[in-house]
Parts: structure tokens; C-alpha cells; sequence
């Protein structure tokens, strides 16, 4: 009849969340990475890394200060 076993059925449901849970991890990824590429002087600390000390250390405006939560876009730019 091509009907599923409970085993067969929840391997199947199993799959299907495994692939879900990919798919959204990728979207995320993809959304990160977008982002970085249009603010290549931010970080996860920083919204705008202004420059770097003598030891190397950076320096700017945190997310924070701006009141955002990393990688989470100003109102206006969303």
C-alpha cells in the first residue's frame, strides 16, 4: 500500500528536522556573512572598529553603546 511504519514514519520526522535545522543554520550563516561584508570594520564586540593600538588591539564604538545587539541592523537599515 506504500503506508510507513511508526519506526519508518519518525526516521522520516527525524530527517526532516536534522535537514530543517541545517537549512536554518545556513540561512543564518549566510545572513551573518552578508552583513559582515557590508560592515567590514565591525565585529562581534565592535559596531565600528575605528583603529587598532600599537599592540594590536582594536578600538571604536561597541554594540552596546549603540544600544544593538550584535549583527542585529540599526531600524533604518533593516
Amino acid at each position: 500500500m506504500g503506508a510507513l511504519t511508526p519506526e519508518q514514519a519518525a526516521v522520516k520526522r527525524q530527517a526532516e528536522q536534522k535537514r530543517q535545522e541545517h537549512l536554518r543554520r545556513e540561512r543564518e550563516a549566510k545572513k551573518q556573512q552578508s552583513f559582515y561584508d557590508r560592515f567590514p570594520d565591525s565585529d562581534d564586540r565592535f559596531y565600528f572598529i575605528a583603529g587598532y593600538t600599537s599592540g594590536g588591539a582594536p578600538y571604536g564604538v561597541t554594540w552596546e553603546e549603540m544600544g544593538l545587539s550584535p549583527w542585529e541592523l540599526p531600524e533604518e537599515e533593516s
